[in-house]
């Protein structure tokens, strides 16, 4: 049976750090729903916050039959985005069903929006995301936190950013659960 490891949280929580950290370590495919976007706005053009909310339901889409395309050869993945109750279904209702771990990322509200806010105003993120128009509904994930929705059926592990990123004890415990005794 393939292993899934899910990375979940609301924006600026360490997500992307932490997937890209556990994809060198485990040597697996990471699929970040973020990228799939990108590419799609690379290729299509980024619009206002109703394009970009389309954009981000194609760019689920892409990743989750990307994923069950990598599990059902048995291979090992590594899955990082803001997975909300559609996605978590989905990756539920995957076959054959992978052994889930997930790790549901956190910071305190007030270190989420100081990020969100520096990340907004870099030039870096493309622009296709509309992080400022999205500003109100990303603000209702900051208060709702990292135990918004079900597990997907396995471990549950929780990485707080807030004090930095400092992952060492969390990738040990990973270690772990992706090669029991």
């Amino acid at each position: 049976m393939a292993v899934c490891i899910v990375v979940s949280g609301p924006p600026c929580a360490g997500k992307s750090t932490l997937a890209a950290a556990l994809a060198a370590r485990t040597g697996w495919p990471l699929l970040a729903k973020d990228d799939y976007k990108e590419r799609v706005f690379a290729h299509l053009g980024a619009r206002d916050r109703e394009w970009s909310r389309r954009v981000s339901l194609l760019a689920w889409e892409l990743l989750l039959a990307e994923a069950g395309r990598l599990l059902r050869h048995e291979t090992g993945c590594v899955l990082e985005g803001n997975f909300r109750e559609p996605q978590r279904e989905a990756l539920v209702a995957l076959t054959p069903a992978p052994r889930f771990i997930e790790i549901r990322c956190s910071a305190r509200p007030e270190v989420l929006r100081a990020r969100y806010h520096a990340r907004a105003h870099t030039g870096r993120r493309h622009p296709g995301h509309v992080d400022l128009e999205a500003l109100p509904e990303v603000e209702r994930e900051f208060v709702a936190g990292p135990d918004a929705g079900p597990g997907l059926g396995g471990p549950v592990l929780r990485f707080d950013t807030s004090a930095g990123f400092a992952a060492e004890a969390l990738l040990a415990a990973l270690d772990s659960l992706v090669n029991p005794p």
